[in-house]
């Protein structure tokens, strides 16, 4: 946290002198003027852009997200987004493989629960997609970092339509557990493919402080930075426990069919399957319906809460693990101040209720009214304009308000 009330995302350190201002920093390095720079987030479901209009609109902001899933087609294109879930090439939950290697322990779970099959290219992890113009099939290698950076540039393009002019600056977001080589992966591949000028990588655990206003009164909370995670407890897990359920089912009801064998129905198996993980954070029961092939071959199953939390118990149970190996208190609810949820797993109610019971009783916060899967964002969105941000950098002034 205190990363989030020390400095803007741009600029340097606060009591920096004004000679510094104009003689150690390149144009390029310098906070940006309202409008010039957009906060980008790339998530595992869904990848959002966000910034401030231009003067004199600059109270307001837009924002645009698309589901993470990017489509190669045989004759070189691509598709982005809503267009992509359904195509046969297509790729999603690729931010986990950026920068890893084929051996790597997290690139071999990915592995488990993708719907394609990894590779090798240029000694890093690839994804490989097979491609079919009419006349031949060919399987082509594509990096993780490249498909991120084909989905930065869609995000920015998209932007950039809606303001009437070009956006040269952004604030990307990675996760807090990326090492360096990653983090360069992905600011590379934002000037490469996005067409970026300069591009400042912030943590999703700082952004999401920033949106909660963490940042804004630093100097009544005493600062303790603890961090813990684990690979394999996320959203895209949850979601991969269903599909096994689901697949065994099917497997069980309609004559030994595998659809893990068959990459499209894996897809069209995983997309339903995320729906209805969504929708039993809101309601008891819901219903996973996928047609099997073209003919009339229906699979229909009731998925009720409890069937969830029986799948996905011990993924939720290791996140709590998580939560006691970096709280300083050890529940004790008078040496916490605040309890903060973020990302869209947090809404499932088996979530908070074992983070209330283990601060036993007290409740997660959110006087800003920031929706879990939004709070990334929203703080990357502030830290892409310092003002908006309650940041006051000097060289900012210097440059801009002389």
């Amino acid at each position: 946290m205190a990363a989030a009330a020390g400095a803007a995302a741009f600029g340097i350190r606060r009591d920096a002198p004004k000679a510094y201002c104009f003689y150690g920093i390149e144009w390029t390095g310098v906070p940006y003027l309202p409008g010039t720079a957009a906060a980008i987030y790339i998530g595992n479901t869904n990848s959002c852009i966000a910034g401030y209009h231009s003067p004199p609109d600059t109270a307001t902001s837009y924002r645009f997200c698309i589901p993470s899933w990017v489509a190669f087609t045989a004759n070189a294109t691509t598709l982005c987004g809503q267009p992509a879930v359904d195509h046969s090439a297509a790729i999603s939950g690729f931010k986990r493989l950026i920068g890893l290697q084929p051996g790597d322990p997290h690139a071999k779970r990915v592995a488990q629960i993708a719907p394609y099959k990894l590779g090798e290219k240029i000694g890093r992890c690839s994804i490989q997609v097979q491609l079919d113009d009419g006349a031949k099939c060919r399987v082509e290698d594509f990096l993780p970092e490249d498909v991120a950076g084909i989905l930065i540039a869609h995000l920015k393009s998209t932007a950039e339509a809606h303001l009437g002019h070009r956006i040269d600056n952004a604030v990307v977001t990675v996760p807090g557990h990326f090492n360096g080589n990653q983090r360069q992966e992905v600011s590379s591949g934002s000037t490469e493919y996005g067409g970026f000028r300069y591009v400042s990588v912030v943590d999703e655990q700082v952004a999401a402080a920033a949106a909660h206003g963490l940042h804004e009164d630093p100097g009544q909370r005493q600062a303790s930075s603890r961090c813990a995670m684990t690979p394999s407890s996320g959203g895209d897990d949850f979601t991969a426990r269903v599909v096994d359920h689901m697949a065994d089912l099917i497997k069980d009801k309609h004559g030994g069919r595998d659809v893990r064998a068959d990459a499209a129905a894996l897809r069209r198996l995983t997309a339903e399957c995320e729906r209805a993980k969504k929708a039993l954070s809101y309601q008891q029961e819901t219903v996973v319906t996928m047609r099997l092939d073209d003919d009339d071959d229906l699979f229909s199953e009731p998925l009720t809460r409890s069937k969830l939390e029986e799948l996905i118990g011990d993924l939720v149970g290791r996140a709590v693990d998580l939560v006691e190996s970096c709280d300083a208190s050890g529940g004790d609810v008078v040496g916490v101040d605040e309890i903060l949820l973020v990302g869209g797993s947090t809404r499932i109610p088996m979530v908070r209720d074992l983070v209330k019971d283990y601060f036993h009783g007290k409740e997660a916060s959110n006087e800003k009214g920031v929706e879990p899967d939004e709070a990334v964002i929203r703080g990357a969105l502030l830290l892409s304009h310092p003002h908006q941000a309650r940041y006051l950098d000097p060289c900012y002034d210097y440059w801009h308000s002389r």
